[in-house]
């Protein structure tokens, strides 16, 4: 699992759509089998600051975890 916030998730998804169809970001099973991941929405509740949004991406693929991990971040 891969946690991100919202603004490090907008860049690497615009990278994403622009050497994808738009298939592979919109349907999450192609997701999934393309790009080896499934992205979701978690909110974390801090007393100081109240709630903050993360994204965190579950890999089903190490290998495809790795290749992730090389070209995005």
């Amino acid at each position: 699992m891969i946690t991100l916030t919202g603004k490090q998730w907008a860049k690497i998804h615009k990278q994403i759509a622009q050497e994808y169809p738009p298939s592979h970001l919109l349907i999450r099973d192609v997701m999934k089998r393309e790009l080896g991941f499934l992205t979701r929405l978690h909110r974390d509740w801090d007393a100081r600051t109240g709630y903050t949004n993360t994204i965190r991406l579950d890999f089903y693929d190490d290998a495809k975890e790795t290749w992730f991990r090389l070209k995005y971040l």
